[in-house]
């Protein structure tokens, strides 16, 4: 009986220590930035709760789904709806994250509420998106 226990106890807690960490939009604002005035582009610091504790783990976020360019697959997860999301300059380059798709999603319409699930990559050259989750997919 003990043997049982001790062999459940180590598959449960294997599976948890796989699962993906829920992250919240108000953990991604804590990033700061600055704008190079002369090219535009904005250069992240992140905060080390990002950096020790998300990145390159397998994180799972709700946001609105933004179809960034539909022929080549490329989609946004935002906190925001369109009509207030970063790429109409109603927020910050904080909250939008890009996604990666390991297959193909197929359509979905603008802002679309949906929970998804990848692998964070802080990105900090200072070109495309602070945030992207790679093989992305749908989580609920």
């Amino acid at each position: 009986m003990l043997r049982y226990f001790t062999i459940t106890f180590i598959l449960l807690h294997s599976i948890n220590l796989q699962a993906q960490k829920a992250l919240a939009w108000p953990v991604l604002a804590m990033t700061n930035y600055e704008q190079d005035p002369m090219s535009g582009l904005y250069t992240p610091d992140f905060p080390s709760i990002l950096e020790e504790h998300y990145e390159d783990q397998e994180v799972v976020i709700a946001g609105y789904l933004i179809p960034v360019d539909i022929e080549a697959n490329t989609y946004a997860l935002s906190k925001n709806p369109f009509s207030a999301c970063f790429f109409c300059g109603n927020a910050g380059p904080e909250t939008v994250i890009e996604l990666k798709f390991d297959k193909d999603p197929g359509r979905f319409a603008t802002d679309k509420y949906l929970p998804i699930k990848g692998t964070l990559r802080l990105n900090r050259n200072g070109s495309g998106l602070f945030f992207t989750l790679l093989n992305a997919q749908i989580s609920g």
